[in-house]
């Protein structure tokens, strides 16, 4: 329970439409559920489709889109080898193969798989001949200009136009029909993102020409939503009291209003302090600290005080904080104009600190995505993408961890085939990409019941390592004394302190995301370990993609410290936690083991996996019937955080999601053990 949330709105993931690129002919390959096959009969390849997976949902559909309305494209180049790139990425993260972490440079990736000239020259000038403006270009794709019948002359398709709702004037263009290029160009063009144009030029005169559009950038540019810090920092305590809490689980209890028999409940523990977290997680007693591997954190914003926040924070519980030239920045050529100083905190100081609590010893570098919110291709959500981008074509660390979750049902196969491109590329460069999987379970528990389950994307994508959360009790000595699937139901107690403003349990409040994709096929690293029924949604449907895959510690009732300076210049600290908390420290343990394996791990599930029922991953089960336990928990008061709300909390209930020998929608394979790390010297 990172913070207290309110309604579905103050609940709402984070939004953000992302995307880069891959080969129409690899989809098939990498296990991307859409079509993409040629029509030889008609002489064009169709492209993955632009429609985003929920649909139109309740968007009304106004008909046929103005020819003159103005569109802003990435057109994405396949390279020279894009079947083959999948094949040697799989082969890459195999341990059981020959080719397992022969790891390729960025030069050499470029030298092997990367566009050629005559590819964007072909396809500059295929679209130039519809009246098109290319506007830049780089090694991936192509920013372009047109207008909506230029679009659907090129890519035989028909372009509607959406109003948000009935009665409304049309403000959004979304493809009705397959989107296809001819034939000569279906090994050239891999997928086109902006056809779900949220952004549309739309000319104030009928009949007016579009205006031939905006300069683009000549390298990938990033862009994304406005910052989201700000309604968080202005929550965040300065001089609040205390509640009742523990020092370690179990060290304390409080008297409750008498429900079933109780009368009193464990406390939430006060937040751990690092040393607690490394000896739980065995970096304390390891040799293998990180040393010689480089973490990336990528949000938006930054702290302009994160370095020294985390060497305050650090020397205030006694552990050195980062040596000269251990923590390091990167931003694009438009961060400081878009962002102004704004930054992502709690966020960046909990991923940041995070990994140098698990991985003491590794080089840590912050990769800042732009802060824009304009942009006719996706909005300003392409700057995560960009920014990623920039990571692999620079090699800028080994593992990558980042909190942005979406919405899968928001994506389309076009995004999902285009950021498949930035992870494979990844993959054979040796970099991994960790993921939270969502802090609301199946999105569709508690109060927002009834509405459909969802996934959170880039995590559900099969080269991505998706991380939920579990609730983590460490001992007075460090040691792990219990662990369970993190999924919370609470019932909040009155002011007076008599009674409960709902019956206990509660509802379900927060809990580890998880669950089937709709939009990727079963990847080959889960099959004979994900129960077939979770995969098919109980025989309904095709084998999917599942998320999580590992897990950690992510509940707010044994969630860890942080310390950072807030917008008013006051340092303070306060517990973080969710998977936002779990991906890093993954993240982290994945750099150690890299130092224990003597090489990057790259994509890791494959690997993963194969360690489930080994003493590397501990097999998440649920609490004994009538035995789950229960914690008095606190949370600060929307209106005066100094103040706080009480809450009689249950855990190991994750709304649909459940625990379970074996695989389970909760932890994935399990959580990672004080072994993890040792195992990898192995590999």
């Amino acid at each position: 329970m990172p913070q207290q949330s309110s309604s579905p709105a103050a609940r709402r993931l984070r939004a953000g439409r992302l995307a880069a690129v891959a080969a129409t002919a690899a989809l098939v390959a990498a296990g991307v559920a859409a079509p993409a096959a040629e029509a030889a009969s008609q002489g064009r390849t169709e492209l993955p489709s632009g429609i985003p997976q929920g649909g139109s949902g309740t968007l009304a559909d106004t008909g046929a889109a103005p020819g003159n309305w103005g569109m802003s494209l990435r057109v994405y180049l396949a390279g020279k080898d894009p079947v083959g790139m999948v094949r040697a990425a799989q082969r890459g993260a195999d341990p059981s193969g020959h080719d397992y972490a022969h790891y390729l440079t960025p030069a050499q990736f470029d030298q092997r798989y990367g566009t050629t000239a005559a590819q964007t020259a072909k396809v500059s000038d295929w679209l130039t001949g519809f009246g098109m403006h290319v506007t830049g270009a780089n090694a991936h794709y192509l920013t372009v200009t047109a207008t909506v019948d230029q679009v659907q002359r090129a890519f035989a398709t028909s372009m509607h136009a959406y109003a948000w709702q009935s009665g409304q004037p049309p403000q959004l263009l979304r493809p009705a029909s397959a989107v296809s290029v001819p034939a000569a160009l279906g090994h050239d063009i891999s997928t086109v993102l902006g056809l779900d144009d949220g952004n549309p030029v739309i000319p104030d005169t009928p009949g007016t020409a579009a205006p031939a559009g905006a300069a683009a950038p000549q390298a990938p540019a990033p862009r994304t939503t406005a910052p989201r810090a700000a309604a968080r920092q202005s929550a965040a305590p300065t001089t609040a009291a205390t509640p009742p809490c523990s020092q370690w689980w179990g060290q304390n209890s409080s008297p409750i209003p008498a429900v079933n028999g109780r009368t009193s409940a464990i406390d939430a523990v006060c937040g751990y302090t690092p040393q607690q977290l490394r000896d739980a997680y065995g970096v304390t007693s390891s040799q293998y600290t990180g040393k010689g591997r480089t973490v990336a954190v990528v949000l938006d914003g930054a702290l302009p005080t994160m370095e020294a926040d985390a060497d305050k924070f650090f020397a205030a519980h006694g552990v050195p904080g980062f040596a000269p030239g251990q923590y390091s920045e990167n931003f694009g050529p438009d961060f400081a104009a878009s962002c102004r100083g704004n930054s992502d905190a709690p966020e960046e100081p909990l991923d940041v600190e995070t990994l140098h609590i698990a991985a003491p010893d590794a080089k840590v570098v912050y990769v800042g995505a732009d802060c824009t919110s304009t942009g006719g291709y996706g909005g300003g959500s392409l700057a995560f993408l960009d920014a990623h981008t920039r990571i692999v074509d620079q090699h800028l660390a080994d593992v990558v961890t980042d909190s942005f979750p979406t919405r899968e049902d928001g994506d389309s196969p076009a995004t999902v085939a285009a950021w498949d491109q930035v992870f494979q590329q990844g993959a054979l460069e040796g970099i991994g990409f960790d993921y939270s999987s969502g802090d609301y379970g199946d999105g569709a528990s508690g109060e927002d019941a009834g509405s459909p389950r969802y996934v959170t994307f880039p995590a559900s994508d099969q080269w991505a390592t998706s991380v939920g959360g579990t609730t983590l009790e460490i001992g007075k000595n460090g040691q792990v004394t219990g662990e369970l699937g993190w999924g919370n139901n609470a019932a909040q107690i009155n002011p007076q302190g008599t009674g409960y403003l709902t019956p206990p349990p509660g509802q379900f409040f927060m809990g580890s995301g998880g669950g089937r994709s709709n939009l990727v096929s079963e990847p080959w690293y889960q099959k004979n370990t994900v129960p077939s029924a979770l995969a098919t949604d109980g025989g309904t449907g095709p084998a999917r993609r599942v998320q999580p895959d590992i897990a950690a510690d992510g509940d707010r009732a044994t969630g860890w410290l942080i310390g950072f300076t807030t917008p008013g210049g006051a340092y303070h600290e306060e517990i973080g936690a969710g998977t936002s908390g779990s991906s890093p420290l993954i993240a982290a343990l994945e750099a150690d083991a890299g130092q224990a394996a003597g090489h990057a791990l790259g994509f890791a599930n494959p690997l993963i996996y194969k360690l489930h029922n080994t003493p590397a991953i501990r097999d998440i089960v649920p609490a004994p019937a009538g035995q789950e336990p229960w914690a008095l928990t606190f949370l600060p008061k929307w209106d005066d955080p100094t103040a706080f709300n009480s809450y009689l909390t249950q855990f190991d209930q994750d709304g649909s999601l459940k625990t379970a020998p074996g695989y389970d929608e909760v932890t994935g394979v399990g959580s990672a053990t004080a072994d993890f790390v040792r195992s990898f010297a192995r590999h």
